[in-house]
């Protein structure tokens, strides 16, 4: 459906792009029969995957700040997210945007590794085309065969943990191009977490302008510590193989050795009585090359050793079972809570992750595969930042959803914030409507959070005041004082409305046409003395300068590539920045 423009629209323009990094300048999707994205194998039964809506539109916006990305854990495929998904689709009208599917172990030999992509001779990633589009959420899939099938024989899901970050990064980098923003929501479930933390803790693995551009992380039922789930006797009875790349990754300690995981907690890729010794079932693990360089040997700097931004909101969703005495116990049958729990082991962030438990009150084996349902905890983990530092940037002039969770410390008000900024004297009105919860505030803040003005209170359902700002950068609170645990499910709905005061009427009437543009993009009404045009990940593309004393100018967009661009007009101190579709 969406394939063919899609494709050209991200390779032509990111990967063709002059300051591309070099290890990308080979990269191609690999082909495949359609049908392959659609439909799929599980149990010898054939099962039509999640697709995306035939209402789908390439002129849909989404009304989230930021597009969110699933990622499943061990042995598993994106198809656990469905339960959640399914439920945002028809409760809030969320658009699923496409899956990206990637077989990690594209040639089939398990005994050696490499972040390489295809077409690169013996590449150990393949990423395949698919139909994806502008949507408010995606999935990563590594549940994939060597010819891009669904189901895997190559182990691709239970692959190395360094080849999941490098394939996190192509998909961070289409998302960012498809949707047009800036940032996104990273959602892990198990190993899908540490797959999170690989592309974000390595810079290696950022964008192009050395950014990695996620702006929360939800974890669900993550072992950040580690799990030796797999030493236990009941694992003989799945379908998890022991010497995998992904049990080696994920393991606390080695069963025989005794010594710490080194993919987690660091060390040299060295096998012997006092290292990486695991044989208690099998075996030892087929490669012992964590960072899937080529070569083993090398001294490995462990992921919790490693250090991670702290401005990313974090969160983490956790599960307990019961015992047999029907008790709530500190582990959901295959992670520890210490070790699910990223505090455990970033105990000096700024911001510490939320946590927020899920209690079966039923399992007395596991809930841990069942973690990524739970649909009432993954919203409160979504739940946007409740600080000021770590506010999701939202534009003026434009529709947002925000929602109201019970907190982690359940008598706490839910505080939401958003950044924004304005380029010019305006007269900013935040209107707000679908408030279900009992009592709403809501205030602008300047830059270093103060507040411009007293809070306004909601009246009934519906909030609204206005404010005079000059140029600058702000905050938007929205307080929901008494958060019930049902009003998750109907978001506020808000905007910010910006219009000129009097002292900028000489812009007001600025034209910039037609957008989507094919060749000439007129600019009409406006004084400009040069033009930046940046991609939608910051990098510059061009620049070009004009003489002042002309109110109409012209860029000429024929020879970029199709895609997202930004473009910044200025004349002396003052800027305007457009975003234009070229097609």
């Amino acid at each position: 459906m969406y394939k063919t423009t899609i494709n050209a629209l991200f390779l032509s323009f990111l990967f063709c792009n002059a300051v591309a990094a070099q290890a990308d300048s080979t990269f191609k999707f690999k082909p495949r029969p359609q049908e392959f994205e659609l439909y799929g194998y599980q149990n010898d039964s054939l099962i039509q995957l999640k697709q995306i809506p035939n209402n789908a539109a390439l002129t849909f916006e989404s009304k989230l700040p930021y597009p969110i990305i699933f990622i499943h854990g061990l042995n598993s495929s994106s198809e656990t997210w469905n339960a959640t998904t399914n439920y945002f689709d028809s409760q809030y009208a969320f658009t699923y945007g496409g899956r990206f599917d990637f077989c990690l172990n594209a040639d089939g030999n398990n005994t050696t590794a490499n972040k390489n992509f295809y077409p690169t001779p013996g590449a150990d990633i393949a990423a395949f085309e698919s139909s994806v589009t502008n949507g408010d959420y995606y999935y990563v899939n590594f549940n994939v065969k060597v010819d891009g099938s669904w189901e895997t024989n190559v182990l691709s899901n239970q692959s190395a943990i360094a080849k999941q970050g490098a394939a996190l990064k192509k998909a961070v980098e289409r998302v960012l191009q498809l949707t047009g923003k800036d940032k996104v929501v990273l959602v892990g479930h198990s190993m899908g977490g540490l797959c999170s933390r690989e592309y974000i803790q390595n810079s290696f693995n950022w964008q192009a302008d050395n950014y990695h551009h996620v702006a929360k992380l939800l974890t669900v039922g993550t072992p950040h510590g580690g799990s030796n789930a797999s030493d236990n006797p009941i694992a003989v009875f799945t379908s998890v193989d022991r010497q995998s790349e992904a049990v080696r990754d994920l393991k606390t300690t080695y069963y025989y050795s005794g010594d710490a995981g080194k993919f987690l907690f660091g060390g040299t890729e060295v096998l012997n009585s006092s290292s990486m010794n695991d044989n208690s079932y099998s075996p030892d693990f087929y490669n012992l090359d964590v960072n899937c360089n080529g070569v083993a040997g090398d001294a490995i700097q462990g992921l919790n050793q490693k250090p991670i931004d702290n401005l990313i909101d974090f969160s983490n969703v956790i599960g307990r079972i019961t015992n047999f005495i029907g008790t709530n116990v500190t582990t959901d049958g295959v992670v520890e809570e210490p070790s699910s729990n990223m505090n455990t082991y970033f105990p000096t962030l700024t911001y510490p992750a939320k946590i927020f438990y899920f209690n079966s009150g039923y399992d007395l084996i596991e809930n841990h595969t069942e973690l990524p349902g739970y649909y009432y905890q993954i919203m409160q983990g979504l739940d946007e930042p409740n600080f000021k530092e770590l506010a999701y940037e939202i534009s003026t002039n434009k529709n947002y959803i925000g929602f109201t969770t019970v907190q982690a410390n359940s008598s706490n008000p839910d505080n939401d914030y958003f950044k924004f900024n304005v380029a010019d004297n305006v007269n900013a009105t935040v209107l707000m409507s679908s408030i279900v919860t009992s009592s709403m505030n809501a205030s602008i803040l300047n830059s270093s959070g103060t507040a411009i003005g007293s809070a306004q209170n909601n009246t009934g359902s519906t909030l609204s005041f206005t404010r005079t700002l000059e140029p600058g950068n702000y905050f938007l609170k929205i307080t929901s004082t008494n958060p019930t645990n049902t009003n998750y499910q109907t978001p506020y709905q808000f905007s910010i409305t910006s219009t000129l005061s009097a002292a900028d009427n000489l812009i007001a009437d600025f034209r910039f046409y037609p957008n989507p543009v094919k060749d000439i993009l007129h600019l009409d009404n406006l004084t400009i003395t040069k033009a930046s045009v940046y991609s939608i990940v910051g990098q510059l593309i061009d620049e070009m300068e004009f003489t002042a004393t002309t109110t109409s100018n012209t860029i000429d967009m024929s020879g970029y590539a199709n895609g997202i661009y930004l473009i910044k007009l200025q004349n002396g101190n003052r800027e305007q920045t457009v975003k234009v579709i070229k097609e």
